[in-house]
């Protein structure tokens, strides 16, 4: 399948981001609509993935940064529809490619995406906590 990833949601699109993380999201149940509303507003950026075509959202994730050396990936989702088409693989790679972010260390939770993750060199640290060091860090010493 092939996928295209921006960083826009129309309107219609985040309603839709918010019903599936209020309703179909195992994670940060405790917060409220109009506060994964403000999370995504104020987002350092957001990728959407999309059917090229038709442009159907196929699903999205939103990233907190201090726009210099750390990104921290939250809300990453794909519908279940799109599970397995290579959406999550298509989002990351343009994630992390992305000229302005491409040097940073990135920090994530999940618990059960592990596997995509580690692809793309991300190192657990935990049960939830993934990480994938700047290609700046410094080797752990030894």
């Amino acid at each position: 399948m092939s996928i295209v990833v921006d960083n826009r949601l129309s309107e219609d699109e985040l309603s839709r981001v918010l019903d599936f993380l209020t309703g179909d999201a195992y994670w940060n149940r405790w917060r409220s609509r109009d506060r994964i509303r403000q999370q995504f507003e104020s987002a350092w950026k957001i990728y959407a993935a999309r059917e090229p075509d038709s442009g159907q959202l196929l699903g999205a994730v939103r990233v907190s940064s201090d726009g210099v050396a750390y990104g921290y990936i939250a809300d990453g989702f794909v519908f279940p529809e799109h599970r397995g088409d290579g959406v999550g693989s298509a989002v990351l790679e343009c994630l992390l490619s992305d000229i302005d972010a491409a040097d940073f260390r990135w920090m994530l939770h999940t618990e059960d995406a592990q596997p995509l993750y580690s692809r793309f060199g991300f190192v657990a640290y935990g049960p939830t906590y993934m990480e994938r060091p700047s290609r700046h860090s410094r080797p752990t010493p030894g």
